[in-house]
């Protein structure tokens, strides 16, 4: 009988660690199916000019949360593009968002041949 209760205990845990693993994905889920959503209404001509302004001038620290916006990224999408510019650029961030003005442009960075 002991064998039998404490096999039931284990497939109880087990099965309790399947639903709330598979409750965590369907959340995620639909947070994501809600950002899709969300998306359909964004005015491009609008974050084509952000985009611009951000490659232009530089403000990545001002304009990432922007786009983030209009995009409806998650925040965790936001922090690894801020994490992925920071390491990039080799700019503390508080240098990155203190001089706005004196940033240069990431147009520099490409190249168009």
């Amino acid at each position: 009988m002991r064998i039998f209760i404490n096999l039931w205990s284990q497939n109880h845990l087990l099965i309790t660690m399947v639903i709330t693993t598979q409750e965590a994905m369907l959340k995620s889920e639909l947070l994501n199916l809600e950002r899709m959503q969300k998306r359909e209404g964004v005015d491009m001509t609008y974050l084509k000019n952000v985009i611009l302004k951000l490659l232009g001038t530089g403000e990545v620290e001002a304009l990432l949360p922007v786009i983030g916006i209009l995009l409806q990224s998650s925040p965790e999408e936001i922090h690894k593009c801020q994490q992925a510019y920071r390491a990039s650029t080799d700019v503390p961030p508080s240098l990155a968002s203190d001089a706005p003005g004196s940033s240069c442009s990431l147009f520099s960075r490409f190249s168009f041949s």
